[in-house]
């Protein structure tokens, strides 16, 4: 119920109009327009642009992504969320497919993220990964290589926008089908024992420009999880989703897309070192 409502406040009234017969007053080209939305009845400056910018409303991307996922009878949950009603961010969990990586029960689910902006701020995309069940509330794990493995869906115009959603399905179909390869990294990680979690942990912080001083809060969910999972062993995947949960939850009042180049900065110093 809670979902929906923040759904249906996302889907609030917007239009672009010309700057100067709006406002009264002159603007530059690049600057020319205005996209302004009605939010409970408060008309409300969300950008402003040129006339080049192609307004794509989110009544028209949201709704019709639970239509596609409905139609083609999966089961899925979904959640959303906003920025000064300017960035706007969906996950549906496909809740019919799963995998596992690392321990037999730590299981994940195909996960479709998306997202989109009225301000240019944040760049519509829909990009696939995982969600992670063991975790408290779950933990979105992003897919490497995304564009390499044609599964990064980015589009700026209408006509983007409308295409990526006609291929929706497909990609997903590519995504769970293949799940051995694509989440092969994330299987290197649970191969990769730590015998000293904590310096390990400091070093990943380090690299991902995290302070350092948060790397006790995290070795307090290894510690916890490989407990639950390995007997009590560490390895680089309770490492990395210790550090996935520091970026995503807590305290952290970082957009999603800064928080994502932690998360990718974080999973890359694992890797190579």
């Amino acid at each position: 119920m809670e979902n929906q409502i923040i759904l249906n406040n996302m889907l609030f009234d917007v239009e672009k109009v010309e700057f100067a017969e709006t406002f009264g007053m002159a603007a530059n080209s690049d600057y020319s327009h205005a996209i302004i939305g009605n939010i409970k009845g408060e008309k409300k400056v969300l950008n402003v642009c040129s006339d080049r910018y192609e307004l794509v409303e989110n009544a028209e991307i949201f709704p019709q992504i639970r239509q596609i996922l409905n139609d083609a009878g999966l089961q899925f949950s979904e959640k959303y969320s906003m920025v000064n009603h300017a960035r706007f961010y969906a996950d549906y969990v496909i809740e019919s497919e799963s995998t596992h990586i690392g321990a037999k029960n730590d299981i994940v689910k195909p996960l479709i993220r998306v997202r989109h902006s009225y301000n240019g701020l944040t760049k519509y995309a829909i990009t696939f990964g995982y969600f992670r069940l063991v975790c408290d509330n779950g933990l979105v794990v992003p897919i490497e290589s995304k564009k390499a493995a044609n599964l990064h869906i980015v589009g700026k115009h209408t006509i983007s926008i409308r295409t990526s959603l006609d291929m929706l399905i497909q990609r997903l179909e590519y995504f769970t089908t293949n799940q051995n390869i694509l989440k092969k990294n994330f299987d290197v990680l649970g191969g990769q024992w730590i015998e000293n979690p904590l310096q390990r942990i400091t070093e990943v912080l380090e690299y991902a420009k995290i302070p350092e001083k948060k790397a006790v809060l995290v070795l307090e969910t290894v510690n916890k999880e490989s407990a639950q999972l390995y007997d009590g062993k560490v390895n680089d995947w309770l490492i990395y989703n210790g550090v996935n949960q520091l970026i995503h939850k807590g305290d952290n009042k970082k957009v999603l897309e800064q928080k994502e180049l932690y998360d990718y900065k974080a999973i890359e110093y694992l890797l190579k070192h």
